[in-house]
């Protein structure tokens, strides 16, 4: 069912990428460009000045990157689903449970995509709340958000009742900020695998265009979170 729909978003997201990736480098170059020209009218500065204004460049492409909108596209007025396909018999919660279910139908697809995209914003929050941070976390929520209304995008269109977010048993609040990070690196990566898997199965276009493009937005954040464990370590 999948048709050339998937093949032109990809193509759009290369090029906003490479868009973006431009204006980041540009930027690059003006702030180097503004540290040199300082450099030649004032004072010399130590190599630690320069190294501090080359990291905060390389930081904002990076945020630039990892919250940037993802495409997707959803036919208010999709083929039905199946009977087979709205079955829901869940095997836990979350990308945990879509990566131990042996018989997904598309409905369960749906409902484990929701549930880790709640997990997830949840536990950012709470990282937020306990540890008072913002960055990478403030803008990976939002991301998070925006996550769950391409999905209940789908959910509109099928006809179907969007779940209510039980995440909150289901968040564990980590020890220490390195642990935090490990913490979104973790989540990430089950998210990634579990879209991963959802791809491998013939899916509406509806369906497959809106995981494709989850997944694209959780390579990003899988990028942010090693950033900040590497910056802890």
């Amino acid at each position: 069912m999948k048709n050339k729909s998937s093949l032109i978003t990809i193509q759009t997201n290369i090029v906003n990428q490479l868009i973006i990736l431009a204006l980041a480098v540009s930027l690059l170059f003006v702030l180097t460009g503004c540290s040199s020209t300082n450099e030649t009218t004032s004072k010399p500065t130590d190599e630690s000045t320069d190294s501090t204004t080359v990291e905060t460049a390389e930081e904002t492409i990076a945020q630039s990157l990892e919250i940037q909108p993802i495409d997707h596209q959803v036919d208010k007025d999709p083929t039905p689903l199946t009977e087979a396909d709205k079955t829901l018999s869940p095997e836990g919660y979350g990308a945990k449970g879509a990566l131990a279910d042996n018989e997904l139908t598309i409905v369960d697809m749906l409902m484990y995509a929701v549930e880790d995209e709640y997990l997830a914003r949840g536990e950012y929050l709470a990282i937020m709340d306990k540890f008072g941070v913002q960055k990478p976390y403030s803008n990976i929520i939002n991301s998070e958000e925006t996550h769950l209304s391409y999905l209940e995008e789908v959910y509109l269109a099928y006809g179907l009742e969007f779940p209510a977010d039980t995440s909150e048993e289901h968040i564990i609040i980590p020890a220490d900020l390195l642990e935090a990070a490990k913490t979104g690196v973790q989540a990430e990566i089950d998210n990634i695998e579990m879209y991963e898997l959802f791809l491998t199965f013939d899916l509406p276009d509806n369906v497959y265009d809106v995981f494709s493009a989850l997944k694209n937005g959780s390579d990003n954040h899988l990028r942010a979170f090693q950033r900040q464990v590497d910056r802890l370590q």
